[in-house]
């Protein structure tokens, strides 16, 4: 090849790799914007999730699963704040970013700590892209996708590619990529790399832990005189625990909903064993067939599904059928019937479910209950109220033992 043409391919790749690396630049910049506006979410939810308005994401937006689902956080022993997720998201597009500035500096073809670092990117970048997939995979078990969770599974997938393609240039065959790899993560390159993640993250956390620390103590002091104290009608809907029980919990929720399903497994497993809470259950599907605060089609099944709950009510198995409900909710109604049928055979009368799910009373439960949640002024579903004050709505297991086992729980107001 003559000298001109070396030169033309080496502008070639020198452009090429100024691309990459901008690219990777930029990927790193969006990683670091959206994780930090998530863990500012989570942070806004976990310290009043009664009063939080859902933010960009909306109340139905699927951010819940993000907020307070068992995937969104990681626990940090002794201490009742844990560490969310999206903060160890954030530092790592904060020390890839600095990798990335690092490697500018290592750009030499046989500068062995320009391939080390590269190395060390990919295999980063990979580890990260494999824990957003299972993070996908357990966002569509729950029926619910966060679409700020989506971005970063999409910036992940690009420093992949991109990381990929680095290492490509530096000519490595495939055993020696893989040798390297290891090697690199085994390194002293790959130790600093994990030393900055557990520096930053740790001092990310810091600052987070004293956010909203402070955030609770404002909400909490805001929730003693400011929240005010709702007597619902429960005297004949679904409640499972004992009367006259020192606290009493107030579910509404929408069978089509993911995160109610999540709530009303949560409220369930606090629930049990305790004898001194009573939970009832409240229909709020956001159908406009029956919620007349719903203009436009949402979920299109949810009042059937509501109606079809509320006559299994009235043979006393509403608390066998609503975890069912729940599980197979987006399936059409004559599904959902057969399905009951099949799984609850001799524990529900089909026959008087069907006369019942056909007559107009059962309709007039379900919109009595959507009043009730109208009269609270819900935001959205799930909504949970403890003795009458709301506390939020997809509420972790831990957070919600916390707010029963506080002795300031406001009085009851039935």
């Amino acid at each position: 090849m003559s000298a001109s043409g070396i030169a033309v391919e080496t502008a070639s790749a020198g452009s090429g790799l100024r691309v990459r690396r901008f690219l990777l630049m930029f990927l790193c910049l969006v990683g670091l914007l959206d994780s930090a506006y998530l863990t500012w979410d989570h942070a806004s939810h976990k310290a009043d999730p009664a009063a939080f308005s859902g933010g960009l994401c909306g109340v139905e937006g699927g951010c819940q699963i993000s907020r307070s689902s068992s995937m969104s956080e990681l626990p940090v022993p002794g201490t009742p704040i844990d560490l969310p997720v999206s903060l160890v998201a954030l530092s790592f597009y904060a020390v890839f970013l600095l990798l990335v500035l690092l490697r500018r500096r290592n750009d030499g073809p046989s500068s062995e700590s320009g391939k080390a670092l590269g190395r060390v990117m990919f295999g980063i970048a990979l580890l990260s892209f494999a824990y957003s997939m299972v993070l996908f995979g357990y966002s569509i078990s729950m029926g619910s996708i966060c679409k700020f969770c989506a971005v970063l599974y999409g910036v992940n997938l690009g420093l992949v590619i991109l990381s990929w393609r680095e290492l490509r240039q530096q000519g490595d065959s495939l055993l020696e990529f893989l040798r390297g790899s290891v090697g690199a993560a085994l390194s002293r390159m790959g130790l600093v790399a994990a030393l900055m993640m557990i520096t930053v993250t740790g001092a990310g956390y810091f600052a987070y832990r004293q956010m909203v620390g402070s955030w609770l103590a404002v909400a909490k002091s805001a929730q003693a005189g400011d929240k005010p104290v709702i007597a619902f009608d429960t005297g004949k809907r679904p409640t499972r625990g004992p009367e006259g029980a020192r606290l009493h919990l107030v579910e509404f929720a929408d069978f089509q909903c993911p995160h109610c399903r999540m709530a009303y497994h949560e409220v369930e497993a606090v629930a049990e064993g305790r004898n001194d809470l009573a939970v009832t259950f409240l229909h709020f599907p956001l159908d406009q067939s029956c919620n007349r605060l719903v203009t436009k089609p949402f979920h299109q099944k949810a009042c059937e599904l509501a109606i079809i709950a509320e006559c299994a009510h009235r043979q006393g198995r509403f608390f066998d059928v609503a975890p069912l409900l729940f599980e197979i909710g987006t399936q059409s109604v004559e599904a959902v019937l057969a399905q009951i049928a099949e799984r609850l055979k001799g524990s529900v009368d089909m026959a008087a479910l069907e006369t019942c799910r056909t007559s107009p009373d059962a309709r007039e439960a379900v919109v009595r209950d959507i009043g009730e949640g109208i009269k609270a002024k819900i935001m959205g579903t799930p909504s949970v109220f403890l003795n009458g004050r709301q506390i939020g709505g997809t509420l972790p297991k831990a957070e919600l033992e916390r707010l029963l086992n506080e002795d300031s729980a406001p009085t009851s107001p039935q």
